[in-house]
């Protein structure tokens, strides 16, 4: 109970810190941040702190994380010092909207309390920080190598000598909570999971009830921030709309669980499920999942699956094959899988920060309460003009050229399409450029979608879409772009990445079963929603939607088209199609086929499974079509008063619902090149992403059917949705039940706890040297693959060791010439190296003490007789009996 409070605790203090700050930032927003404010203070303080680290000004201890805390809530009572200033009737404006707006705090804060004290108790029922099935361990080792780090970069416990090179500032933020708690890191990473799962719910409920509200709400004084307080209260629908935010972003599963428990019944033909393919439940089997498996699906079971590991194949529903028709790894994660799995990793580390980011450009999208008044003056000069670009722009797709002369017409001020102005583009540029440092994927994309919301505030203040509102969306996303890297740049000098340029997907089309299984429940609210968005002018929106349906539909295909005129044409092109013919997985798909025989392959593959790229590309060509109609619309403020279509807030709905759409049909065709050698990884970060933004666009989509949609629509809408939501629940009810196994061992949140069973001799050594190493030392261990229990006295003690998990410190740095070296001396001190050539190599590696235990011995060879030189050379320092641990003298 004392590790949740105490995690509650502190992000309150850091929530508190960043208050003031938030009400002004995100003043655009019906709750004006408020439940973003806990990310935003854990960000600015983290940020600080890692910051003072890397550059020599603050320390990373305790003092540093408070001293980084007060002056985060300096700067935010600063820069927020309208908000408890008092006003012209003697009150202070935070305090009062607080007051005004209690309901939303008490929910808020209710759903934050209960998502993190009922996570940590799931999660005490499956703590286990192991080495198999994820990639616990690996977070462990960056945890404790942060904590043992003085300064930043951190070390990285699995290669002395060498800083972490990874996106580790999720690692920094629960060091952090870690060192304010005094939890032992074993214990906080539970919580810390736990307060991930709270702040996401939190933060998409927020998001949820702001877009929803900013629907539904009457329009209200306008006014500089701050000098009245809204006394509209937020609609009752809002708050319907930020909990189903909460469940579809956080809690909700894909529909997996619900086909796992019909093939556990039995139910259903072989034929469909080998016609559904989904691993494990087609009926096939084998290394290649290409053998048939008899008496399948079995009968007679229940509801809940009692297959070994069934909750884990939810994130693999997507199953390639390739040109011979064996399976290939494809990871589809969503969120409540990742947090289900107990992961600390950076995609889940991510995740309140990027509905952080999606906060920050619907705030954008909405328009500052400050600065109105100029973005009404511009409005009013733009005119009639504008008004015919926008016209032009749909009907034709043709801008004008007096909208062409103004390409690169620019506000007075560069920063006016930001709250705050300068101080507020910079508050921008770090939360954006801080997801690169969180789980560098998500940059680009929060960049693009800041991008469209600046274009659609641009359209509004200026009466339209124009050459000159595409140019200054463009220039604000390159801005925050730089911005966010130069804020960020010690992280970027020590950065290596197994990053590869972009590569061409030929012959992995996804299946709309699959993508309908992975997305289903979201995928239909998103498709009513355009149904009812289109219903004022059905036949305009229809004109438009054809007009970008060719572009949806060709441009992918030209892409592909290039990849192979650059492969047939061009000498390196050539060069890379003959390496890539020599590997000898591709020897076995293609032989000795000619290019043009492996061309005509691909394509019939591509025929035989067109309907997720045609369905896709249909998607976003309607939401192309409706977002150029909404910007037609912009310049007529009455009408977009009257049509709930014309809202500000549908335009950002619609700049959300693309980016997701863009997202999943870009991996249809392309792929980021990267040590697995397929688009397994690429899918994965993708997905993921458009999971959250598909979820946030379904809870507002059931809140307008609702609201708007007539009644057959709504009526069909509704059910649809509601079943398919169903269909989706069965997975965390039924996972969670199992991952927790059935709620009966003894529950703890210690994540190292079962070693004490398991491994009671590698316990007492690690606790042993917990106790009585301080500051960095070099332990020397036995190395190995990932996954494996090498690397578990680094692991759980952040003492570095010359070498770790070789597998992930490739993908890392992205060679193993650091590795290569370092292999052979390990295995000469371990295998036969003694007297003067044991002292050499000790001091050549500054290895401090070694390790001697059961893995050691059994990797090693190590018999008692050769342990024997250890001791003649070394002070042993411990013994406990199956473990002894040398320390090198001088």
């Amino acid at each position: 109970m004392f590790a949740v409070l105490s995690f509650w605790f502190l992000v309150q203090l850091f929530a508190l810190a960043a208050l003031p700050l938030a009400w002004r930032l995100l003043a655009a927003l019906p709750s004006r941040g408020y439940a973003l404010a806990k990310p935003l203070g854990l960000l600015l303080v983290s940020y600080v702190l890692w910051l003072g680290a890397s550059l020599g000004f603050l320390r990373n201890s305790a003092g540093g994380v408070l001293l980084s805390w007060a002056l985060v809530a300096g700067l935010s009572l600063w820069i927020g010092r309208e908000a408890w200033q008092r006003d012209a009737a003697g009150q202070r404006p935070l305090l009062a909207w607080l007051a005004e707006h209690r309901r939303l705090v008490l929910v808020t804060e209710l759903l934050f309390a209960l998502a993190l004290a009922g996570w940590a108790w799931v999660r005490s029922y499956s703590p286990q920080i192991t080495t198999a099935g994820g990639e616990k361990f690996m977070e462990l080792t960056f945890l404790n190598g942060i904590l043992r780090s003085e300064r930043f970069p951190p070390l990285d416990p699995w290669l002395a000598g060498f800083g972490i090179s990874y996106y580790y500032f999720g690692y920094v933020m629960l060091a952090a909570l870690t060192r304010l708690s005094g939890l032992a890191p074993s214990v906080a990473f539970n919580v810390g999971l736990a307060t991930w799962f709270a702040l996401t719910l939190t933060g998409a409920f927020g998001l949820a009830l702001d877009m929803t509200a900013a629907l539904l709400a009457r329009r209200r004084p306008e006014g500089e921030a701050g000098d009245e307080v809204e006394r509209v209260p937020l609609p009752r629908p809002a708050y319907v709309a930020g909990l189903l935010g909460a469940l579809f972003v956080g809690v909700l599963g894909n529909l997996v669980g619900f086909l796992e428990s019909m093939h556990s019944m039995g139910v259903g033909s072989v034929r469909f499920w080998r016609w559904l393919d989904i691993k494990d439940l087609n009926c096939l089997g084998g290394p290649t999942y290409t053998e048939p498996i008899a008496n399948c699906p079995a009968a007679g079971g229940g509801l809940l699956p009692d297959r070994f590991f069934w909750w884990w194949r939810a994130s693999r529903v997507i199953n390639d094959r390739d040109l011979l028709g064996n399976a290939v790894e494809v990871i589809d994660e969503f969120p409540f899988f990742s947090f289900l799995l107990g992961d600390m990793h950076p995609h889940v580390l991510a995740l309140p920060f990027v509905l952080l980011a999606v906060g920050l450009a619907l705030a954008v999208a909405l328009g500052s309460r400050e600065g109105k008044g100029e973005r009404a003056g511009e409005a009013a000069s733009a005119g009639a003009p504008q008004k015919a670009n926008a016209e032009a722009l749909t009907s034709s797709l043709t801008p004008s050229l007096t909208g062409y002369r103004s390409l690169f017409t620019v506000p007075r001020s560069p920063f006016t399409v930001f709250p705050l102005g300068p101080a507020g583009f910079l508050l921008y540029a770090l939360a954006l450029g801080g997801l690169a440092f969180l789980n560098t994927w998500d940059f680009p994309i929060y960049v693009f979608l800041t991008m469209l919301a600046v274009g659609l505030s641009r359209s509004r203040a200026q009466g339209g879409v124009s050459w000159a509102v595409a140019g200054q969306a463009l220039l604000a996303a390159v801005a925050l772009g730089v911005a966010g890297v130069l804020l960020y740049l010690p992280f970027y000098v020590g950065f290596q990445s197994q990053a590869g340029g972009i590569l061409p997907n030929f012959i992995f089309p996804t299946r709309l079963a699959q993508f309908f299984v992975m997305f289903g429940p979201l995928l239909t609210a998103a498709i009513f929603l355009l149904t009812a968005l289109s219903r004022d002018e059905p036949r305009a929106v229809a004109q438009a939607s054809l007009g970008f349906l060719g572009l949806t539909v060709l441009v992918p295909l030209i892409v592909l088209l290039a990849f192979l005129l650059l492969a047939v044409l061009t000498p390196a092109g050539q060069a890379l199609v003959d390496r890539l013919r020599d590997l000898p997985a591709v020897q076995q798909q293609v032989g000795d086929a000619s290019l043009v025989e492996i061309a005509l392959d691909v394509a019939r593959l591509r025929l035989r499974t067109p309907w997720t790229y045609l369905l896709l590309a249909g998607l976003l060509a309607w939401t192309l079509g409706l977002l150029a109609r909404w910007l037609a619309a912009a310049p007529d403020a009455q009408r977009s008063e009257e049509l709930p279509a014309r809202s500000p807030v549908v335009g950002f709905v619609l700049a959300a619902l693309l980016t997701a759409l863009l997202l999943t049909f870009s991996v249809e065709f392309v792929y980021l090149r990267d040590s697995f050698g397929v688009r397994m990884n690429t899918v994965f970060k993708f997905y993921f992403q458009a999971w959250v933004l598909l979820a946030l666009v379904a809870a507002f989509a059931v809140v307008y059917l609702a609201a708007f949609a007539g009644p057959a629509l709504r009526t069909a809408g509704l059910a649809a949705v509601g079943l398919l939501v169903v269909g989706g629940l069965f997975y965390p009810v039924l996972a969670t039940y199992t991952r927790a196994e059935q709620f009966k061992p003894q529950p703890t949140l210690d994540g190292t706890a079962y070693l004490a069973v398991g491994n009671p001799a590698d316990a007492a050594a690690v606790a042993w040297l917990r106790a009585n190493v301080s500051g960095v030392a070099t332990v020397l261990e036995a190395h190995g693959g990932s996954y494996t229990y090498a690397g578990r006295i680094s692991a759980q003690t952040g003492l570095p060791t010359l070498l770790g998990w070789e597998g992930h410190e490739l993908q890392w740095r992205g060679d193993t010439v650091e590795q290569d070296r370092r292999r052979p001396d390990i295995e000469r001190i371990y295998r036969s190296a003694q007297g003067a050539e044991l002292q050499r190599l000790l001091d050549a590696w500054g290895i401090d003490y070694l390790v001697v235990g059961p893995l050691e011995r059994q990797t090693f060879g190590i018999t008692p007789q050769s342990e024997a030189r250890f001791a003649r050379a070394m002070d042993l320092v411990y013994d406990g009996g199956d473990v002894r641990i040398y320390r090198r003298r001088g």
